[in-house]
């Protein structure tokens, strides 16, 4: 009877199921408080954003290696929360919890809630307040299945939705505070939500998404295993090492064995082994091994295919061993070349990682493209060498190369261990302390050598390793490139190479020799390159007796590179020392006159300038002089097309130096060039020259602007002044002219300089202060002020259409002028002229041309016109158009095809006093004839119903005093209106019409195709007039009848071109014409009670 019952209790255990808690992921990170994709959201205790949903993704891989399989019943899902707050006071939310099995691999935003949940189960539902379903004390928050819907997942991935909704009214403060969440960072995004003050639609499609998982725990019923397990092969995920160091392998299985009651056990070449009883086992291999896993289910048990993993490669051996990241076709963050290590730091965001010159811009690599970098690691971080065999007695010499960010600091040491591990690590050797200011800064690669000799007592495996920390906030990124270990040579090489009395053609290299002097002196080589030499690069100069060489046949303005290394004998020679530069200089210029615009560059930009010129000063590069062109910025631009020098706010004074040159004693030269500012005020500058390129003992020659002053320019302004110093040196010798710039006040953004000159001072001297006065449409009077000594001959005269300045070889408009003004006549109407003006001292010798000057003939009276914007700069308006509004933005050309391509005429009010948009057309000769319509397009910009009257100014310079004579009214914004206004009744001495937006309403509107033109409606026999008066006969001959002319006042006639050729007043019954030539006329007779008639009569 006991072996039956015991029997049945065996069969109802085969049967029993077990519950199982799970957690997927660390938690490593805790969310920001109020982060749209927290389970639930809540940014502080008095937040009103009382309404959050949200979706989590638990992925098929994150449920396998949590043991969740297919079929297995879940009871519970929680989430961790580490804040200690819970719902405060008599406030309720209803929480609601929604399991969904899915395919997906990541989450999106863009699908509503409603779609989403479309086949969710409804898993949890709860009523959430102070005292129920939600603990205050951090930990986990679970919710277990208490809808009765019961949930199985069938495979793939399960989706977790969050509906967190408040329940009834609320008081503040709401909750404790705010909840925060544990996660992990994912690749793909596995939390998305969103967050509002109101309720959430499920309409709502639009969430935050972030790539994190929050930590999850997770109860899973699984049924008990039966039948055999069949494992299958064992799984690593490494079975080798190029590196010396011992490496870890996680073992799994290739088949599931699905169920409770599973046993594992894992074994090796030396058995089994101890606590390995999971399904996966990480192992450190230090030697060659196999494993294998015994499974056990329902007491059958089988074993895994056994996997081989190989032992750790043997340590370097060989030497000189070299490294410099250039191999590496996968750089980043944790990304180190093989058998290399990094430890310690804050995070792995704070540890050593690889870079290129792309990656950050405090620093760059020294050999191209990649290098290693430590990002401000407030905790000291570690970077460790492949492990190498090292001999007893045997001296080696570990070298590297370090560039800063050009900020202190940072502390920085060399160690040795003969594990990659901090802990019992030698320091050999500090390289860098927090008091020092590291080189660096802006892209730099000024980098230093670090050379560390290391004799091991006893032979056996080591690893060299650089400790970089930083102890104020200052730091940001320290590079290191270049790296070596090599046996320490017998010859060793000289140090402190440094490079003096540089000439444009010459140097003298000199250095510091080893404490052992070589037998066979020095080698030398230099190279116009930064690349490094090796033991097979020729040198320059061989066998050097002394510790310096002059090096001559030098380029000037050149830059090179210098190296020396000892040599000891004719078979042994020390490596290369560490690389000296020097820059050739420039041959000074000696022939005159020098210019120089910028033009010829081909490239421009931050510390770039031409050949031999100089900047200095300033509060960093980024305020120092420059190169730029039109597009570089929009306060100026060059004076000749397309580059020029600028400078930006110089708060610190800035100087800008050209080339060296060559100036003769007793002889004068005339330094000048032309600058433009920003249109503020609070610039200073000033012309220095110096016998080199420092402001260093500068003599100041000039100023040129003072603080107080408004400097010219402003949007894209080349409204230049020219600048002339003439200066005459004591003693022959090398001199350069110098800009220095300084903003004292907060307004200065930009100043530009071009043009520069040098030149021997003439005898002859141009004429000043060139004005333009008196112009019309033809005419203009230029008038300049004469030098201090008249030229015998008089003065040349130049004007142009163009800007581009005169040369001496061009043909002047007007020759030997005796006075100090010249008419010019013969100009067309409304066009820019640019006037120079020089001095003819003798039929041989002529001054340099004049500043320039520049007027805009008046425009003339038209009698027709047709305008439509297409040729006009979009921003402006025509030529003889204005805007006259208080706000002459609002009456401009406009970029728009819905017209006629590619402008059209915007005008708009915004209803204000300041902001009328009214734009008045050229002057027009027959406004009174009233045989002229005004013809346009018009459709509404954005929005239909804008309204401009057409009008005139009753007063030309008073805009109050518009007279409205019509009106149109935009009908749609994508139909476009043909508009006509006969123009009738305009007074005596008007000569402009006028369109005005009226603001009411305040709905801009587009204008096109303008016209004005004779009103071809008027027929040969058309009166207007109410008492029907008529002239005949018509066709005439000399004599035209007037029917009754008694009410008549004045009589018009005026030809089909709009020029009126005759007027009479207080006419008879007959007029005569006899004058006039063959042809068609139009006849106005004005009445006396102001009214007017128009008719066509012919002269035969």
């Amino acid at each position: 009877m006991r072996k039956f019952l015991l029997w049945c209790m065996v069969l109802l255990s085969i049967g029993v199921t077990a519950q199982t808690t799970v957690t997927i992921g660390a938690g490593a990170s805790t969310a920001s408080a109020g982060t749209n994709g927290d389970p639930i959201y809540r940014s502080s205790g008095t937040s009103s954003y009382h309404y959050s949903k949200s979706v989590q993704l638990l992925t098929a891989s994150d449920l396998s290696a949590a043991g969740i399989f297919n079929s297995y019943p879940i009871n519970s899902i929680g989430y961790y929360k580490t804040t200690a707050n819970n719902v405060s006071g008599s406030n309720a939310w209803t929480l609601n919890v929604y399991l969904k099995n899915s395919s997906a691999t990541a989450l999106a935003s863009g699908t509503s809630w409603t779609t989403m949940t479309t086949g969710a189960t409804l898993f949890y539902s709860a009523t959430i307040d102070a005292s129920n379903n939600f603990p205050s004390a951090a930990g986990w928050v679970t919710f277990a299945n208490n809808t009765g819907n019961a949930f199985t997942y069938t495979g793939g991935a399960i989706e977790v939705y969050i509906d967190w909704v408040p329940s009834g009214s609320l008081s503040t403060p709401f909750t404790g505070g705010a909840f925060q969440w544990k996660y992990d960072s994912t690749s793909a995004v596995q939390a998305i939500g969103t967050s509002n003050s109101a309720s959430i639609p499920a309409t709502t499609t639009s969430y935050t998404t972030y790539s994190r998982r929050y930590q999850t725990q997770v109860t899973f019923t699984a049924p008990a295993c039966t039948g055999t397990p069949a494992p299958g092969n064992t799984l690593a995920t490494a079975t080798s090492t190029p590196c010396s160091a011992p490496y870890s392998t996680t073992l799994s299985l290739q088949n599931p064995t699905l169920g409770s009651g599973v046993t594992y056990q894992w074994y090796d070449n030396s058995g089994a082994i101890s606590g390995a009883t999971g399904s996966s086992y990480t192992a450190t291999v230090s030697a060659a091994n196999s494993f294998y896993c015994a499974v056990t289910c329902s007491g059958a048990t089988t074993n895994s295919t056994p996997v081989s993993v190989s032992g750790p490669a043997a340590p370097i051996s060989s030497f000189p061993w070299t490294e410099n990241f250039d191999g590496m076709t996968t750089i980043g963050n944790g990304i180190l070349p093989s058998c290399w290590a990094t430890s310690g730091g804050l995070s792995a965001s704070y540890m050593f990682t690889t870079q290129n010159a792309g990656s950050q811009g405090y620093n760059d690599p020294r050999s191209t493209p990649n290098y290693m970098t430590i990002y401000y690691p407030t905790t000291a971080a570690y970077l460790w060498a492949p492990l190498m065999t090292l001999t007893a007695g045997q001296s080696y010499d570990f070298t590297f190369y370090w560039v800063g960010d050009g900020t202190s600091g940072w502390e920085g040491d060399v160690v040795v261990n003969n594990s990659q591990s901090s802990t019992g690590a030698t320091v050999l050797t500090n390289f860098i302390t927090s008091s020092q200011t590291s080189t660096g800064g802006s892209n730099s690669t000024n980098y230093t050598k670090v050379k560390v000799t290391f004799v091991p007592t006893t032979t056996g495996t080591y690893s060299f390793g650089i400790k970089s920390s930083v102890t104020t906030s200052a730091p940001y990124y320290m590079g290191f490139d270049d790296f070596s270990v090599m046996l320490t040579p017998t010859c060793t090489e000289p140090t402190a190479v440094s490079v003096s009395n540089v000439t444009s053609s010459e140097a003298s290299v000199s250095w510091t020799a080893p404490a052992t002097a070589p037998a066979n002196g020095y080698d030398l080589y230099y190279s116009t390159s930064n690349a490094a030499p090796n033991s097979a690069t020729n040198p320059n100069y061989l066998n050097i007796s002394g510790t310096s060489q002059a090096i001559s046949n030098l380029a000037p303005a050149t830059t090179y590179y210098v190296w020396v290394r000892s040599h000891c004998s004719t078979s042994d020679v020390s490596p290369w020392s560490n690389m000296s530069s020097f820059t050739t200089l420039c041959v000074p210029v000696t022939s005159f006159p020098w210019t120089e615009n910028f033009d010829a560059m081909t490239t421009i930009g931050n510390g770039i300038l031409p050949s031999c010129w100089s900047t200095s000063g300033g509060l960093s590069a980024s305020y120092m002089f420059t190169t730029q062109n039109a597009g570089s910025q929009t306060y100026n631009d060059p004076r000749s097309a397309p580059n020029y020098m600028t400078i930006y706010y110089p708060t610190t004074a800035a100087y800008l130096w050209t080339p060296l040159m060559t100036l003769t004693a007793g002889q004068s030269y005339d330094f000048s060039f032309y600058w433009v500012g920003d249109g503020t005020s609070g610039w200073e500058g000033d012309v220095l020259v110096n016998d080199s390129q420092s402001s260093t003992a500068a003599t100041t020659l000039t100023n040129f602007i003072t603080s107080s002053q408004t400097s010219t320019g402003g949007s894209n302004s080349t409204n230049y002044t020219k600048v002339k110093v003439t200066f005459v040196p004591n003693t022959t010798g090398s001199y350069s002219f110098g800009i220095k710039s300084t903003a004292t006040t907060t307004a200065p953004y930009y100043m530009g300089f071009d043009d520069f000159s040098v030149m021997l001072s003439p005898t002859c001297v141009e004429p000043t202060a060139v004005t333009v006065s008196n112009v019309t449409s033809s005419e203009a009077l230029v008038s300049w002020t004469a030098p201090a000594t008249d030229p015998a001959n008089g003065y040349d005269l130049y004007y142009s259409t163009s800007n581009a300045a005169p040369i001496a070889a061009t043909n002047p408009n007007y020759l030997n002028i005796t006075g100090t003004s010249q008419a010019i006549s013969n100009l067309a109407p409304a066009t820019t002229y640019y006037v120079w003006v020089r001095s003819q001292c003798s039929n041989a010798t002529t001054s340099e041309w004049s500043n320039m000057a520049s007027f805009t003939t008046a425009c003339v009276a038209v009698q027709t016109l047709t305008q439509n914007f297409d040729t006009t700069a979009v921003g402006t308006l025509p030529t003889c158009w204005a805007s006259i509004g208080t706000n002459a933005s609002y009456a401009r050309t406009y970029a728009s095809t819905a017209i006629s391509s590619p402008n059209a005429l915007y005008i708009y009010n915004d209803g204000t006093s300041t902001g009328v948009g009214m734009a008045s057309t050229p002057e027009i000769s027959n406004l009174q004839s009233g045989n002229y319509v005004l013809k346009f397009k018009g459709r509404a910009n954005f929005t239909a119903g804008g309204v401009v009257e057409i009008g005139y100014l009753s007063n030309p310079s008073d805009t109050s005093t518009f007279v409205s004579i019509g009106s149109y009214t935009t009908s749609s914004t994508t139909t476009v209106d043909d508009y006509s206004l006969d123009i009738t009744g305009i007074p005596a001495g008007v000569n402009k019409l006028v369109l005005r937006h009226t603001g009411v309403p305040a709905n801009s509107v587009l204008i096109d195709d303008v016209s004005y033109e004779l009103n071809t409606n008027l027929s040969t026999n058309d009166v207007r007039s109410k008492d029907s008066i008529k002239v005949y006969p018509n066709p005439f001959s000399d004599v035209l009848n007037i029917s009754d002319a008694s009410n008549v006042k004045n009589v018009l006639v005026t030809d089909l071109s709009g020029r009126l050729v005759k007027t009479i007043a207080n006419p008879g019954a007959q007029i005569y014409l006899s004058e006039l030539k063959q042809g068609l006329y139009l006849i106005s007779l004005e009445m006396k009670d102001g009214s007017k008639q128009t008719l066509k009569a012919i002269k035969k």
